[in-house]
């Protein structure tokens, strides 16, 4: 899927593609885009590898550094949760982008809600990793969005929704500070989801590693919370069961509904003035945080 520069979502096109795959001697011919909400994620089928491209801030250089350094301490502990990285130094830096390389693994068939949670549990056994972690930051990556699109021509959000938005968020941000979580703090992925789960031999391991940090374990177990996306309780019920703790006792569970819903519009902004549907899909999920209507069904835009 070609992409032309310059583009107005912040995210890196095929120049910053092809620059950052010849510094580490891959091969991008017919690279195939695979997913382009807050990274831009490529195929690279000459040489089986998985190539994911962030703007070069200096928030996406640490997460990349920390997402190389914490998938290759985890490939050294007992019973593997996470896919490591390719062999090589990492991250490369090159054209305005941040990438790091991984192996393709397949993802069908579909994991299940309940096949996310048996390598979660295992990750939250593991001790602290033995190097500098950073600690959750709520939001980081929404206001990241708000600087983007501040800087555009026409923004892709309204002053009045901005100003709603900011209002929120600093709300949510000041009762995370104040809360107390039950399962404690330690390592955490930060975007478990079944799309974030391959297949590699007879286990199921955790990709992108982009959001892991230290902070509250329950930051892990968001698929078991009813949300707008409206997963089915059966489904989650299952996640919950597997993983061990029904995180719907725990009153705190709403905060970090809230926090997730919100910190999923940072994509849709960034993307909103390159794709329609993206721009339809924000002004729908704005609207249903504004008026609290909790019946509202996002979707999620490839």
């Amino acid at each position: 899927m070609p992409l032309t520069e310059p583009r107005d979502d912040g995210l890196p096109g095929m120049d910053a593609l092809q620059a950052v795959c010849r510094i580490a001697e891959v091969d991008p011919t017919d690279a195939r885009l695979l997913h382009h909400r807050s990274n831009a994620v490529y195929l690279l089928p000459r040489d089986q590898r998985v190539v994911r491209l962030a703007p070069d801030t200096a928030v996406r250089r640490r997460r990349a550094h920390t997402s190389i350094a914490v998938t290759r301490w985890l490939a050294t502990q007992p019973d593997p949760v996470a896919l490591p990285p390719m062999p090589g130094d990492q991250p490369v830096i090159a054209a305005g982008a941040v990438a790091t390389f991984w192996p393709h693994r397949p993802t069908t068939p579909p994991p299940s809600l309940a096949d996310l949670a048996i390598p979660l549990r295992r990750l939250h056994s593991f001790p602290a990793p033995p190097f500098p972690v950073p600690r959750y930051q709520p939001l980081q990556r929404l206001q990241e969005a708000f600087d983007l699109d501040q800087n555009r021509p026409q923004p892709a959000v309204t002053d009045d929704d901005r100003t709603w938005l900011l209002q929120r968020a600093t709300e949510l941000i000041d009762t995370f500070s104040t809360t107390d979580f039950p399962l404690g703090d330690g390592l955490v992925h930060g975007d478990a989801h079944t799309e974030n789960l391959v297949h590699d031999h007879h286990n199921l391991l955790l990709i992108d590693w982009d959001g892991a940090c230290l902070g509250p374990r329950e930051l892990d177990l968001l698929t078991g919370i009813p949300n707008h996306f409206h997963e089915p309780a059966s489904r989650r019920a299952q996640f919950l069961n597997a993983y061990g703790y029904d995180i719907l006792t725990w009153p705190g569970w709403t905060l970090l509904r809230d926090l997730t819903e919100l910190h999923a519009l940072g994509a849709y902004i960034r993307l909103a003035p390159t794709k329609p549907a993206a721009a339809v899909e924000l002004r729908h999920r704005i609207r249903s945080l504004r008026t609290n209507d909790r019946s509202a069904v996002w979707h999620a835009v490839p």
